[in-house]
């Protein structure tokens, strides 16, 4: 009796054992043989209905991105992506003043460090051995006369040249926006001096983006600068607004260098080439070819569409037709290099240099705010088209992005929330390399 019952227990493992060891090739055996009803029946028995409804979203989203590659896999390469806190900074209190949402900050290289500006107008150091995975934060804030005019203006971009420091911002005043730049000598006291200040002005401005630039053998800056919701004054000459700017360094005045802007957040300039990346409405983001005198269609043409709340139909008929004319070159305007339908909230565009790999040499890294990913694109050589495009999820807003060609690194601005419960709310400095592995 005790023989038979060992025989019972030594079947039973063996049998149970078989089932581990195999348990993909029955369960695949299984699987095939059972209808989606029936699958969906087994799930709700073993997770609930609930668990299962859930189960069943995730297989059909997941395969909405398929082959989409999660970092450190890429099309090419492996790519080690970490971040650096930065809640030692305190960027959230320094700003929680005049916007309730995310906190936006800029980055540049200066010699052996990071120069780090949030916007509502702090400056810090960050030494370039912050960058080591295993190592912390070396910052120290920098001393500035640096302030605004009024508490709701905003940094919009930061650039180091030339042993200088420049800064676009706007500042709110009287019921309006100009835009502003201001220039420092880097040292441990920025004494900031104004470079430039528009005539005009406008509800808002949230461009900004700017670059070192020479035009006409003089040199200066490329500024980019947003319109209203409405597009006024992007096809207005007389207006600063809806434009990218040349401001010589000189004579500190501003010409316009091309028209027909949305809101061009990205700016990629050297002598040969100037890309712009540019929101556009409800979709039509758009990488642009920017060249000299060109008008890039704002308002009249656009890949996007108006947001629901925006349009204003003249009949019924027109409900029935799209809002903005959908070519720009019959209308006399020049088509982008590339247009996002949907919009993916492009934000900054930078190219890779052939030191960083081999497999993304000469390609163009564009980040983006609500779609939280980097866009790896491989342009042509005339730079007006798009030959390929590699879509790398990041999970945070991609603010800034700059190369640092000491650690050999790419640098991210990730922003945070101001009143965010958990650490993925605290803004940090996401890192970039090529693995070694």
């Amino acid at each position: 009796m005790i023989k038979k019952n060992i025989y019972k227990v030594i079947l039973v493992l063996v049998i149970f054992l078989f089932f581990i060891i195999n348990l993909d090739t029955i369960r695949a055996f299984v699987v095939k043989r059972l209808n989606q009803d029936q699958k969906q029946f087994i799930t709700e028995i073993f997770f609930g209905k609930g668990e299962a409804e859930r189960f069943k979203r995730y297989k059909i989203f997941g395969k909405m991105s398929y082959n989409q590659n999660i970092l450190p896999s890429t099309q090419f390469v492996k790519i080690d992506f970490f971040e650096k806190s930065l809640e030692e900074l305190d960027l959230t209190e320094s700003i929680s003043k005049w916007n309730p949402g995310s906190v936006q900050f800029y980055l540049d290289n200066y010699n052996d460090k990071v120069i780090l500006a949030d916007s509502f107008g702090n400056f810090y150091f960050i030494n370039n051995q912050s960058f080591e995975k295993n190592s912390k934060i070396n910052f120290e804030k920098i001393k500035t006369n640096f302030k605004f005019n009024n508490k709701v203006g905003a940094i919009r971009d930061l650039l180091v040249h030339d042993n200088k420091i420049y800064v676009s911002y706007s500042d709110f005043n009287n019921e309006c926006t100009k835009i502003n730049i201001s220039m420092a000598q880097i040292n441990s006291n920025l004494n900031f001096e104004k470079l430039f200040t528009s005539s005009d002005c406008n509800l808002e401005f949230d461009a900004g983006r700017i670059s070192n630039f020479k035009h006409n053998g003089k040199d200066g800056l490329l500024i980019t600068t947003d319109t209203d919701l409405k597009g006024t004054g992007a096809q207005n000459v007389d207006s600063s607004f809806g434009k990218i700017l040349f401001i010589d360094f000189e004579t500190k005045k501003s010409i316009i260098y091309s028209m027909g802007h949305r809101t061009p957040q990205g700016l990629y300039a050297t002598d040969e080439i100037v890309l712009s990346a540019e929101h556009g409405p409800r979709g039509g983001d758009e990488i642009n070819k920017i060249i000299f005198g060109g008008n890039y269609g704002w308002p009249i043409s656009s890949y996007g569409e108006p947001y629901f709340h925006q349009k204003f139909y003249k009949d019924e008929d027109s409900k029935n037709k799209f809002f903005y004319k959908k070519n720009h070159k019959s209308e006399n305007f020049i088509e982008p290099v590339y247009a996002f339908v949907p919009s993916i909230g492009i934000n900054q565009i930078i190219k890779v240099p052939s030191k960083f790999s081999y497999f993304w040499e000469d390609n163009f890294l564009v980040t983006s705010l609500n779609g939280r990913s980097i866009f790896r694109a491989n342009l042509n050589d005339d730079y007006n088209k798009i030959i390929s495009m590699e879509k790398i999820f990041i999970g945070k807003r991609i603010r800034d992005i700059i190369y640092n060609d000491k650690n050999n690194i790419f640098l991210l601005a990730l922003e945070g929330k101001k009143f965010a419960k958990s650490s993925d709310g605290i803004p940090s400095i996401g890192i970039l390399k090529v693995s070694k592995d």
